[in-house]
C-alpha cells in the first residue's frame, strides 16, 4: 500500500475541514462527515 505524503495528508485534512465548514450543523453532523471521509482499505 502506498503511503500518503505530508502534503497529501494536509490536503486531505483541509478538504475535510472545508466539508465540515460548509455542511455541519452541529458536532454530531461534523463527526459523521469525518467518519464518511475515511479511506476505504
Amino acid at each position: 500500500m502506498d503511503a500518503m505524503t505530508t502534503a497529501e495528508l494536509n490536503q486531505f485534512l483541509e478538504n475535510i475541514a472545508k466539508l465540515i465548514e460548509a455542511n455541519a450543523k452541529d458536532a454530531v453532523s461534523a463527526a459523521q462527515i469525518v467518519r464518511e471521509s475515511k479511506v476505504k482499505a
